[in-house]
C-alpha cells in the first residue's frame, strides 16, 4: 500500500495567470517534494509508487468541463435554497 499526503493550491504568477502549487508527502518513507503543476506530483508518486501511470496528468479541456459543471452545480444549489 502506498499513501500520499499531497496540498494543492492555484496561485497567480505575475502575469495574473493561475498556476498550480503543492507539496507531496510520502508517507512510507521520508520522500516529498513541492511541485509547480500537476504533473510534476503525478511524476514524483509514479517514481515513489514504482507505477508507471497514475493517470493525474491534466487533461485541460476535462479540467474546464469539471470546473463549469461543478460552478454550475453550486449555483443551481444557492438557487434552489434561496426558493426555500
Amino acid at each position: 500500500m502506498q499513501s500520499f499526503v499531497a496540498r494543492i493550491w492555484l496561485e497567480r504568477s505575475n502575469d495574473d495567470v493561475p498556476q498550480w502549487r503543492g507539496h507531496v508527502q510520502h508517507i512510507q518513507g521520508p520522500e516529498e517534494t513541492y511541485f509547480h503543476d500537476l504533473a510534476q506530483m503525478s511524476e514524483f508518486m509514479e517514481q515513489v509508487s514504482g507505477l508507471d501511470s497514475l493517470n493525474f496528468h491534466p487533461d485541460r479541456e476535462n479540467v474546464i468541463s469539471m470546473s463549469k459543471h461543478s460552478a454550475s452545480a453550486s449555483k443551481k444549489k444557492d438557487q434552489d435554497k434561496c426558493d426555500d
